[in-house]
């Protein structure tokens, strides 16, 4: 049974939905208050009665409470409904496209392009960071562009659905991981406790793969996948344009095996990246 036109919270009046994932629905909702529209994330009823479900869906928006920035999509808004007791809350709703499609539809885009959108993608993530927060699912699906007045769109980190608290109680199975392979630092492979250098290994899978149009690791099975992350140095970007050199010491760093050789935090690979912008010359 639809749900369009529903009011949510005596305040969001559901307009379209706009993703369905195994956990929650999301819906472009309008706010009566401000008259602008939102993006509302419903957990499924199924999972309304699931204490993980249910632990897993607050530590979300108790994770966005805290984030205020503009490389960070922010959350506007929580709630309970009130007819099936469905938790929800209500984040900015971003009219761009993510890094995915760019990829998808570009292959790979010009190596000062992509260390911009690394950079702003750093600097959200270092707000994370100091947030006390693991985003534990970043990639190009995960990284929005904003239309922008200036000549690069804004980059915006959505889905915290993995997030968590460092150092925090684990809602996970033991020997499970959440997030993505592609995108997974060998230490959580290896299912040791991640910190902030896994979230920038992530993000120095996204450059590589922004760069070349693949990432640095691909496999016809997850069990390579996993070795190769292990074990494997990802190939040299060089030969992307004239000037990517300048950007392979820093995947080369920030895709160490060992997270004691990469960048200690996402700070130190921003500032990294923006020495290394002003030698591209395209």
């Amino acid at each position: 049974m639809s749900r369009i036109g529903t009011i949510i919270g005596d305040r969001f009046r559901l307009d379209e939905l706009i993703g369905r994932g195994a956990m929650a629905e999301v819906y472009r909702a309008l706010d009566l208050e401000t008259q602008a529209f939102v993006a509302l994330k419903i957990l499924r009823h199924q999972h309304v009665t699931d204490s993980v479900s249910l632990k897993r869906f607050a530590r979300e928006a108790d994770v966005q409470a805290l984030l205020r920035h503009r490389n960070v999509a922010a959350l506007l808004a929580t709630g309970v409904t009130k007819e099936k007791y469905e938790p929800y809350l209500a984040v900015e709703l971003l009219r761009g496209r993510s890094l995915r499609s760019v990829i998808k539809s570009e292959g790979r885009v010009l190596p000062r392009r992509a260390a911009s959108y690394a950079w702003q993608a750093l600097q959200g993530l270092h707000a994370v960071h100091q947030a006390g927060v693991l985003h534990r699912d970043l990639k190009p699906a995960n990284i929005m562009l904003e239309p922008s007045p200036g000549p690069i769109e804004r980059v915006v980190l959505i889905d915290f659905g993995f997030a968590t608290f460092e150092g925090s109680a684990k809602l996970t199975l033991q020997g499970t991981v959440v997030g993505s392979l592609t995108y997974m630092a060998p230490e959580r492979l290896r299912a040791e406790d991640p910190d902030q250098r896994s979230d920038v290994y992530a993000l120095g899978v996204v450059l590589f793969e922004l760069l070349i149009g693949r990432p640095p690791f691909v496999a016809d099975d997850d069990f390579d996948l996993i070795s190769m992350h292990l074990n494997h140095e990802p190939p040299s970007i060089a030969a992307a344009s004239p000037s990517a050199h300048v950007l392979d010491p820093i995947l080369g760093k920030a895709l160490a095996k060992d997270p004691a050789q990469r960048y200690a935090d996402a700070a130190e690979m921003a500032a990294a990246v923006e020495h290394a912008a002003t030698q591209l010359t395209e």
